[in-house]
This record gives structure tokens, C-alpha cells and sequence, in this order.
């Protein structure tokens, strides 16, 4: 199907720009694959070569691409950055350098959208707001104000057409995707397509205010009573999809230690509230902040912290949140087998995974950790590790329990960054053990035994109608067995295209015989001397020729 028919004709300058990008940044050889180069032009494929700097590695290409391509970009590489199973160490290394911090939209229009969103003129709503933003970010920036009854606020404003951007882009992300599964069979592996439908979900989320101030309001409810914590409160009178107003945090970023230590804050108590915090959210309320990196985390007090930006949000069940108790558990106790177990549990395992070699490589991975000092192991870097050993072997892993090991990265760092003996480890085990203890109590076993019983039960009673569903269809030879072959439509595709430049060429070569064999007669009518039928063939010969020549070079194929 050709290229106009996937993507309206308005995207077709904006897929042939990241054509380009993705060209001059190193990935010619991947936009070949995917049939894309001929989208460049005569100029961009011969002068479009990549332009590095010397020992610039195909990981900073990325991010500069990246970070050239825009905000839809940057949000799809922040996440990948979550991604050990899809890319290397040194491209999530590259990847957690993208900066969301760009230049400043006018105030003008700040304005407009406030007005917009709330039909009345800024001055009503609020009596003063500073016009240069505290924060610019690609989908929104930060604005200092006061309400109209005097309360100090900050004021979050969508960046105007940021919409419309994302939604082309994910358009074409997802035409991309396609073409991979076509020309790349290897992709399927990686699933491009739910990789791209789960961004969507992700970025359109993120761009709904309305959503991120219901999270608010639900984390400050779960730490209500709570003095460590501080959750801004959500002015909703003046919020929206395109506006959210919160109370101010006047605070230090958690990881300004020179600066806390000024103040005479002991850094090893936040070391621990912040570690403890997390695991709260994790463990008590199975709700957690979602992108713990320093920006988000403010120090308020002495022992106090502020959380903010509640765009990414992570949630996990009841049986995910008593295995991930468990994989806890199981490093504290270096019980091998515990983790295996609980490692495959916590996956699909597909039916043809060799389950000795998936043990045997995950044994070595614990025992590089295991045997050493708590303070020099790495929980994030086992978990990143083991999620590379799944991927090598098809197991799928739930969306939460990356964004989880995401976020213990960025929680153990910083930890360390505070106070370098921190100890990851030890801060989970309050709620760990708690939550073993429960999902082992009397009452949860007895909760589960009825669980499955009713889950048996259900089963027992569908299954005689679907076997009778079944044998109807074979009954009525309505059933149906299909088959499919992968790896063969880029090879036939290939084949068509060279079969048809194989008869334009034959067809060019008879023209040219037979216009010669006019040519030497006396045929009449004639032009300059020469029979007209025969100079006619030649022009036909040569304008196919040319056309031909054209497809070639287009094609970036010589």
C-alpha cells in the first residue's frame, strides 16, 4: 500500500524531516531497511552523510536525533530510557540525559489559555502573576502567582499547539512501527506496535491536567497525618485539562547537598525518608510517584519533603505488590531459588523457553551481587539485569515493574548522592516483611482457596458451551485454521520490484532494436532524414530510461 494511503498528505513533510534527522545522525542503514530514503532528496541522499564529532558513538546520535526531533520525541526516549530489554546499557545511559527544558512560549499566550479555559480575564482570577516562567518544559511551563484571594500558587500552562504536534507525531510513530514489522522481521520481538500504543497512552495522559490533579488529591489523601510528607494542594476552581493551579513549594531540590547541609539539614535523615517514602507508596498503597528524579523531590524542612509533578504514576495489584515484597525478601536472604521462582511468576514465560538456561544465566547474574557488602550492591542494577536475561528469553514483564525499577534507579542514587552508605535493602524492609506476613496470614490464604474455587468453578461452567461452539463450527465447516509466514513479505516485495524493472528494460531494448531497424529503411514520413516511427521509438526508449534511472535513485539503491 503506498505511503499516501497510511499517512494524510500534512505528515508527509514531517516524516521525510525525521527521515532526514535520523539520516544525518548515523541510522541511513536502519531507513533503508524500512524502504524510507526515498522519501530524502538527490541533494540529502548524497550530501546527507552523518555529521559526528570524532568518537561520537550510535547512542549520543540517538539522543542529538532525538532531542532535534522535538517533544513527542523526547517523551518516547525518556521512557525507552525505562527500557533495558529493547536497548543496550550505553543507549538508557545516553537516553537519561534528555533535557525537557526549552525556551519559553510568550506570555500573551499563557494568557490566552487561562482565559480560554476559565471564560473570564486573568485579572479576575488571579490578582498578580509573574510573567517569566519558573520552569519551561515541551509540554508545559511554570508560572509563580497569587489568587484573587491571596493565596501563593503556581500555575501549570499546556503549551499551546502541543496537542495537534503529539498527535501527528504519534501517527507517524506508529507507521513507522508497521513498516519495522514488514522490513524488519527481528522487531516483532520488541513488539514496536504496543511499544507505540503505549506511549500514546502515556503522553495523552500526561497532557490531561485534570488527571495529574486527581493523583495529587488521592497521594495527598494516602499521606494525610503523615508530617514527613507534603503533597501541594490542588486549587481546582482554577484547574483544567490545559491548566492545573497548586499550591507553592518553597523548598531546596533534594539533591542540592551543599546546599541542605548549609541549611543544617542532616541529609541522612532525607536519605531515608525519601527511601522510605517510596516504598510506602509502593507497598501500603500501591500507588507511586512515577518519576523520582531529583527536580520533583523538594526538601521543605528539617525532616520533611515535598513531592510534585504527578504526570507518570505507577500502579500495582495485589499479587504484584506481594511479589515484588518477595523478590526483596529473597536478596536480603540470598535465597537462589526464591527468586527464581518468583522472577518467573511475575512474567509470561513462553512455552518455548529453555527454563535450565533462563536459571542458570540468572544464578550468574545474583552471584556477581550476592556475597558483597549491602552498601555496594546495586537493587536497581539486578533488577535491570534480570529484565535483560527476560527479554533474551521472550518473557514479558508488566509496564509497572519497569517504571518501578525506573524509579529505584533514580531513588538509589539519589539516596547515595545524600548519604553514600544508604541502604536500599534495609529502607524496604519494614514494608516487605509486613506484606509477606499478610499475603501468608490465615485469612489471605483462606481469601485466595476461595478465589480459586470460584475461578474453577466459572471455568467449569463456560467450558460446555464453548466445547459445544466449537464442534458446531467443525460440524458446519465454519471452522477455519489459518497460517501464517513471516519474514517472506519484504523478499516477495523485492522480487516484484525487480521483476518489473527486469521488463522495463527488455521493453527498452526491443524499442531500441526494433526503432534501429526502422531507421534503416525508407519508411515514410520522415524527420531530419530519418524514418519518424523509428525516432518516435527512440524518444519512447530514452523517456523510459530516464524514468527508470529516476525509480533507481529514488530508491537509494544503485
Amino acid at each position: 500500500m503506498s505511503l499516501r494511503l497510511h499517512l494524510a498528505y500534512k505528515n508527509i513533510k514531517r516524516l521525510r524531516d525525521i527521515v532526514a534527522v535520523f539520516t544525518r545522525h548515523g541510522f541511513r542503514p536502519f531507513m533503508e531497511r524500512l524502504h524510507l530514503t526515498r522519501l530524502l532528496s538527490v541533494h540529502q541522499k548524497v550530501f546527507g552523510k552523518k555529521r559526528v564529532k570524532d568518537g561520537e558513538s550510535a547512542a549520543v546520535g540517538l539522543r542529538l536525533a532525538i532531542e532535534e526531533l522535538g517533544p513527542t520525541f523526547i517523551k518516547l526516549g525518556q521512557i525507552l530510557s525505562t527500557r533495558p530489554d529493547i536497548l543496550p546499557q550505553e543507549f538508557i545511559i545516553e537516553l537519561l540525559k534528555l533535557q525537557d527544558d526549552v525556551a519559553p512560549f510568550p506570555f500573551k499566550d499563557v494568557a490566552a489559555i487561562i482565559e480560554g479555559s476559565f471564560k473570564r480575564p486573568v485579572k479576575e482570577l488571579f490578582s498578580r502573576i509573574e510573567e517569566t516562567p519558573i520552569a519551561a518544559a515541551s509540554v508545559s511551563q511554570v508560572h509563580r502567582a497569587v489568587t484573587a484571594s491571596g493565596d501563593e500558587v503556581v500555575i501549570k500552562v499546556q503549551r499551546p499547539g502541543i496537542a495537534e504536534v503529539v498527535d501527528t507525531d504519534i501517527v507517524i510513530l506508529g507507521y513507522l512501527a508497521r513498516l519495522a514489522l514488514k522490513h524488519i522481521p527481528e522487531s516483532a520481538l520488541y513488539d514496536p506496535v504496543g511499544i507505540v500504543d503505549e506511549f500514546s497512552r502515556v503522553i495523552r495522559k500526561e497532557m490531561d491536567f485534570t488527571l495529574e490533579a486527581s493523583y495529587m488529591e488521592r497521594f495527598r489523601t494516602n499521606f494525610a497525618g503523615d508530617g514527613r510528607v507534603m503533597i501541594p494542594k490542588v486549587y481546582w476552581k482554577y484547574s483544567g485539562k490545559l491548566v492545573l493551579t497548586m499550591e507553592r513549594v518553597d523548598g531546596i531540590k533534594a539533591d542540592r547537598v551543599d546546599k541542605l547541609r548549609e541549611r543544617g539539614i542532616d541529609t541522612r535523615k532525607v536519605a531515608h525518608i525519601v527511601a522510605d517514602v517510596f516504598f510506602k507508596q509502593v507497598f501500603d498503597f500501591g500507588l507511586f510517584h512515577g518519576d523520582l528524579h531529583s527536580g520533583n523531590i523538594f526538601v521543605v524542612g528539617p525532616e520533611r519533603i515535598a513531592l510534585v509533578d504527578f504526570g507518570i504514576v505507577g500502579r500495582l495489584d495485589r499479587k504484584l505488590k506481594a511479589q515484588l515484597a518477595e523478590v526483596f525478601i529473597n536478596l536480603v536472604s540470598e535465597n537462589f531459588e526464591g527468586l527464581i521462582k518468583v522472577y518467573q511468576d511475575m512474567g509470561i514465560l513462553p512455552e518455548h523457553i529453555d527454563k535450565a538456561s533462563f536459571e542458570r544465566e540468572y544464578y550468574d547474574i545474583i552471584l556477581r551481587y550476592f556475597g558483597r557488602p549491602f552498601k555496594y550492591v546495586s537493587v536497581g542494577e539486578i533488577l535491570m539485569d534480570y529484565i535483560r536475561l527476560a527479554a533474551r528469553h521472550g518473557v514479558m514483564l508488566p509496564r509497572e515493574l519497569l517504571l518501578f525499577d525506573k524509579c529505584l534507579i533514580e531513588l538509589e542514587g539519589l539516596s547515595r548522592l545524600l548519604f553514600p552508605e544508604a541502604n536500599i535493602l534495609e529502607e524496604s524492609g519494614v514494608y516487605t516483611s509486613k506484606l509477606f506476613m499478610e499475603r501468608y496470614s490465615p485469612t489471605a490464604i483462606a481469601q485466595e482457596a476461595l478465589q480459586t474455587l470460584s475461578d474453577g468453578q466459572s471455568f467449569i461452567s463456560k467450558l460446555p458451551g464453548q466445547v459445544e461452539h466449537i464442534m458446531d463450527k467443525i460440524a458446519g465447516d465454519r471452522l477455519r485454521i489459518e497460517f501464517m509466514h513471516r519474514g517472506l513479505e519484504d523478499f516477495m516485495g523485492e522480487m516484484d520490484r525487480s521483476s518489473n524493472r527486469l521488463t522495463f528494460g527488455i521493453i527498452m531494448a526491443a524499442l531500441v532494436i526494433g526503432s534501429s531497424l526502422v531507421i534503416s529503411t525508407d519508411t515514410a514520413p520522415r524527420i531530419w532524414g530519418y524514418a519518424a516511427l523509428g525516432v518516435l521509438g527512440f524518444l519512447i526508449a530514452s523517456l523510459l530510461g530516464f524514468w527508470l534511472a529516476f525509480q533507481i535513485l529514488r530508491s537509494g539503491k544503485f
